[in-house]
């Protein structure tokens, strides 16, 4: 009988991993439905929200205001409730990123990328609609947006009349899932959370008495 090389063996195991951990291969390609996610793009023009962070056995809790600026600009700043900041973003109307300020313990470039994706996701950017493309699974769509590495998805019904979930995933799986509770168009929602699958991570987000309002 003849024996098949070690070197046979271990590839056709990566193969069949590779295949068994893609969570998409499954789901149709189809093409994007026009006027569908622009819907549920929240509107943050001057908002405060209470904010709470577990990261590896780690919690932070304070303020996070999100606030539209005179140049199209979104700045999002976190502090904790006695006004001590911990970070201060800007998000630019072109789709750039700016950190104005941020404490040490935070400064780092992993932590600051794995954030600004986050809150890009969350804040419908970098949705170029030349790229777009759906998947759909029965009853699901995928409305499916490449990113310079892997893709965020907005989940809905196939009426696209809610709004299920939102991913950002790599070529094969989620890697972070995030949700709108009472989200209405044209207003930002009220509860945000955001839960990391691959490290214990997770963000949530409940609206204070609006600002804009006061």
């Amino acid at each position: 009988m003849r024996q098949f090389p070690t070197r046979f063996l271990i590839f056709l195991s990566l193969f069949i991993l590779n295949i068994s951990c893609n969570q998409y291969r499954h789901l149709k390609r189809t093409p994007p439905e026009e006027n569908c996610i622009e819907k549920f793009k929240p509107a943050f023009l001057l908002e405060e929200y209470k904010i709470s962070v577990d990261v590896v056995g780690k919690h932070i809790s304070g303020l996070l205001l999100i606030k539209y600026m005179p140049d199209s600009s979104t700045r999002i700043v976190f502090t904790n409730e006695m006004g001590f900041s911990f970070f201060d973003f800007g998000f630019s109307q072109d789709d750039g990123f700016a950190v104005y300020q941020i404490v040490p313990q935070m400064n780092k470039p992993a932590l600051i990328k794995t954030l600004r994706k986050d809150f890009e996701l969350v804040m419908f950017r970098n949705m170029d609609r030349n790229k777009t493309y759906n998947l759909t699974d029965s009853s699901i769509v995928y409305h499916a947006y490449p990113q310079v590495k892997g893709v965020n998805y907005y989940i809905t019904d196939e009426q696209c009349s809610r709004l299920i979930k939102m991913q950002r995933s790599s070529d094969k799986k989620p890697i972070m899932e995030a949700l709108f509770y009472d989200n209405f168009p044209g207003k930002s929602p009220d509860s945000i959370s955001i839960r990391h699958l691959n490290f214990k991570f997770s963000i949530y987000l409940k609206k204070l008495v609006p600002l804009a309002s006061q």
